[in-house]
């Protein structure tokens, strides 16, 4: 209706995933409990829209918490199937937004539930595809469909 807009934002983070593999049946079975954990920091600086609203926003500063837990089989032909639940906390994650002094409703994801399954394989131990199907259900709802390769790079056998 009014055209396009250009804005300009600053954005930060840090973020740290673990987790221990549980291997059950010589390794057939893995239980894989998951912490992933990250801050983020996303800054908006103020603009004035095509409509000629002045848009003024504070930063955001949000801090994210996921514990998971992930059931993985190894089968013989080297695929492995697995299913995942997981729980996603935002914390901080309220921001002020403000269209001509006025505080617009509050910008926020709430707690939810994540939870699918996936496959994936790994060739040569450097690398790795995968893909998955995620239901999340609270906060936030819908499927994540997510895939993906990941190449280790560097020298020796600590890959």
């Amino acid at each position: 209706m009014y055209g396009n807009e250009d804005f300009t934002a600053l954005l930060a983070g840090i973020g740290s995933k673990s987790g221990y593999n549980f291997e059950f049946k010589n390794g057939k079975y893995i239980l894989q409990p998951i912490l992933f954990m990250n801050y983020s920091f996303v800054n908006t600086f103020d603009y004035t829209n095509a409509a000629g609203v002045k848009i003024d926003s504070d930063p955001l500063h949000t801090f994210q918490i996921n514990p998971q837990l992930k059931f993985i089989s190894n089968l013989k032909n080297g695929w492995q199937p697995y299913a995942s639940v997981g729980m996603v906390w935002n914390v901080l994650n309220s921001s002020k937004v403000r269209a001509n002094d006025v505080i617009l409703p509050k910008m926020s994801v709430d707690p939810y539930v994540e939870y699918g399954v996936g496959l994936q394989r790994n060739w040569k131990d450097r690398f790795t595809g995968f893909a998955q199907a995620m239901v999340r259900n609270g906060g936030r709802n819908g499927v994540a469909l997510t895939f993906g390769f990941r190449w280790a790079i560097g020298k020796g056998d600590d890959l």
